[in-house]
């Protein structure tokens, strides 16, 4: 299929901060830049190519690291998406994120954007000065990536490095490599190449109008916190996260989600009393592939509060958890939501 460019799109650039906003101390200097200065406005002007093929406008909602960015932060990006969107002057946003955070705040999208229209997250590992910067070919990318007809019903997607990564699978995996994320378990979703926006397969789990987080408002939503299990872990952290009334728990597990014997036996011997006051677990892993299977299910009261994540990491996992307590604590439904999601 071909893009449709009988009319001009109007994409509009929803800037947040991050390395493709930010001064290096020179030309070579790839570290130790001054973070998230460079204004949205700045940005598009340095880019003056859009301007030939799409109508482009911009917007500063906040200008800081990914890093910084807080709960709230993403209900106010999420719902200035959801306002933009639903008018006709908007065809699709560029979102310009930090990397260090950019698959969280892009699955919270892909999660609660209530619109079909192209959604493309995009930023750069390296600051705008330096040789080889890969923030302005980033940038003009992802505003093809908008524009394009083909990316109507994608869900929120990554654009970094000529690449078009679902927001459900990317996962960033360099600490400074301009090619930091990737698809790891299921590929890209197409390419951006010479001007030419290809797909080459569609994302099949729900995600934006088909989500029932889709146009979720700003509430307060529970606690939940990242257990990391390692050799010779001992359970403090999960103790602490009892005491402090956490409602989920996500564990990034050994293997195949595998969780220290002190919490999994918390949970088996929990009768149904106690097991009403431990958080839902949620099995995650540390391994970058492969996912958690459900091969672990025990007929326990508490048993059945452990949930297998499937193929979301530790990170996103947290996401949709919070998520799905906002909305219910019955563990059989939040069991089908990540399975669905």
């Amino acid at each position: 299929m071909e893009c449709d460019n009988n009319r001009r799109k109007k994409i509009r650039l929803v800037a947040t901060g991050g390395t493709i906003a930010s001064r290096a101390a020179g030309r070579v200097a790839t570290e130790g830049y001054t973070p998230s200065v460079i204004p949205a406005e700045q940005l598009l002007k340095d880019l003056p190519e859009l301007s030939e093929r799409m109508d482009v406008s911009c917007e500063q909602i906040f200008l800081k690291p990914s890093s910084a960015i807080t709960e709230s932060d993403l209900f106010d990006l999420s719902e200035r998406v959801n306002e933009l969107l639903m008018s006709d002057e908007c065809d699709g946003i560029v979102i310009t994120h930090g990397t260090d955070t950019m698959e969280e705040t892009a699955y919270f999208l892909n999660l609660t954007v209530k619109s079909s229209k192209p959604v493309v997250v995009t930023g750069a590992m390296r600051p705008q000065e330096v040789i080889s910067s890969d923030g302005a070919l980033n940038l003009y990318n992802a505003f093809l990536c908008a524009e394009s007809d083909l990316s109507r019903g994608m869900g929120v997607v990554i654009s970094m490095n000529d690449l078009i990564i679902s927001a459900r699978d990317a996962v960033k995996f360099s600490t400074f490599k301009t090619d930091a994320y990737q698809a790891p378990l299921y590929g890209v979703l197409g390419t951006v190449r010479n001007g030419q926006v290809d797909y080459a397969y569609r994302p099949f789990k729900r995600h934006t109008e088909n989500s029932e987080f889709a146009g979720m408002k700003k509430t307060a939503l529970k606690r939940v916190e990242i257990l990391y299990m390692y050799e010779g872990c001992d359970g403090m952290a999960f103790e602490s996260a009892l005491e402090r009334g956490c409602g989920g728990l996500v564990s990034a597990g050994t293997g195949n989600g595998g969780v220290i014997g002190h919490i999994m036996k918390k949970y088996n011997d929990a009768g149904e009393k106690e097991a009403a006051d431990l958080p839902i677990l949620v099995r995650s892993a540390r391994v970058p592939t492969g996912g958690v299977s459900g091969a672990y299910r025990k007929e326990t009261p508490g048993g059945l509060r452990v949930i297998p994540s499937h193929d979301l990491n530790p990170q996103k996992a947290y996401i949709l958890l919070k998520l799905a307590l906002a909305v219910t604590d019955d563990p059989s439904e939040i069991k089908r939501m990540f399975e669905q999601y």
